[in-house]
Formats: C-alpha cells, structure tokens, sequence
C-alpha cells in the first residue's frame, strides 16, 4: 500500500480489545460466585460462551485477514511476530480447554471445575493482556498504513459476520459499553441505520439487563 494513500482508522480493534479485557477480566469471579448455584451458572455459562466464541473469532480474523499481509508486505519485527504467535497459542489453548468443561458446569455449577475454569484464565490473562497491548502499541499503527481500508472491513465484517443475528445488538453494547461520546458517534457511523435504530429501541436495554444479571 502506498503511505502516501490516507491511513486506515484501527480504531476499532481497541474498542473490540476493550471487550476482551473486561469480559475475561470478570470471566474468574463470575465462576466462582457460581459455585453451586445452577441457575446463576447458566447465566454466566452463556455469557462465558458468548465471549469465548468472541474472543476466537477475533484471532481467527487477525491469523487469517491480519497477520498473513502484514507478513507480505511490510518489514516486521521477527520476534514481535513470534511472540504474537505464541500468544495466540497460549490464549487458544485455554479457551478449547475451558470450552470443553463448559457445557458440563453450566449444567451442574460444580465449584471444583469452575475453579478450574477461573484459575486458567488467571493464568491466562497475563499473556493476553500483553498481547493486546503490543497490537495496539505496535501493530496497529503498521496496519494502518499497510492494508487498505476494504482489506480493513474485511476483518470487521469476519468478527460481525460469526454473531448470530439475534445477539448482535447485544455485543453492540459491550463494544460501546466504555467508549467516550467521540468514540461512539464514530463508531455508530460504520452501523447501518436500522441496527442504529434497533439498538436505541431495544438494544440497549438488552444489554443493560443482561449485564445487570450477569455482573449482579
């Protein structure tokens, strides 16, 4: 891509790693104060479900639409990209194994295997955050005068096309859940008007009962 041409706008991968922090930053507490009670454990049971499924369809989108071109065409730091990997890795392996006793606690909230759950991600959370923020620091702004802005949507429209459609105006909400007036109205833009619509209508109050049950 010629630097020359106007600079893709990464903005909004931090706002989806805003998400990711927060959610999986709760996801510990969540489990344990599930122990033993099965009808808060389907509660967070979905909700961990859910951001799971966000979080892989996220570094699917970056391995697949993300890395590959930054690896072709601009000069990257070969360290910086192992250690991207490694963390990739790190973080995948604990979201199988945490999906693989999922169903199970959601059915019974068995304190031992939410524990377990809740330890992992523990674990887990250094590496993640570690990575989020060298993307962020480091990446982002490679990626914002490498890729075009159509190869940029495509990783959007990757994240958006993998939501069921019944709960997109939910993950709206945690998007836009921490974001500043700016950041919202910018963010709201790439939106089509009838999800627009529908989340001032319905979306948000989705949200903020949902996230009142689940964070209660």
């Amino acid at each position: 891509m010629n630097t020359s041409e106007p600079r893709v706008d990464t903005h909004e991968m931090v706002l989806i790693h805003r998400v990711i922090r927060r959610e999986f930053g709760q996801l510990p507490r969540l489990f344990r104060t599930a122990a033993n009670d099965r009808g808060r454990s389907k509660v967070i049971g979905a909700h961990a479900r859910e951001m799971l499924d966000f979080l892989h369809t996220h570094h699917t989108g970056e391995d697949e639409l993300l890395f590959p071109l930054l690896r072709e065409r601009a000069v990257l730091d070969p360290e910086l990209m192992d250690r991207m990997d490694a963390q990739h890795e790190q973080v995948d392996n604990a979201v199988r194994a945490i999906r693989a006793e999922l169903p199970a606690w959601t059915s019974t909230a068995d304190a031992a295997t939410g524990e377990r759950m809740a330890a992992l991600i523990d674990t887990t959370m250094p590496a993640l955050i570690d990575h989020l923020a060298e993307e962020e620091q480091k990446l982002l702004p490679i990626v914002s005068v490498t890729l075009t802005q159509r190869e940029w949507d495509a990783l959007g429209k990757h994240g958006m096309s993998a939501i069921p459609l019944t709960r997109r105006l939910v993950i709206l909400g945690h998007i836009t859940e921490e974001t500043d007036e700016a950041e919202r109205t910018k963010f709201m833009q790439v939106v089509p008007a009838p999800a627009r619509l529908a989340y001032r209508l319905l979306g948000h109050r989705q949200f903020t009962r949902e996230t009142t049950a689940i964070r209660s």
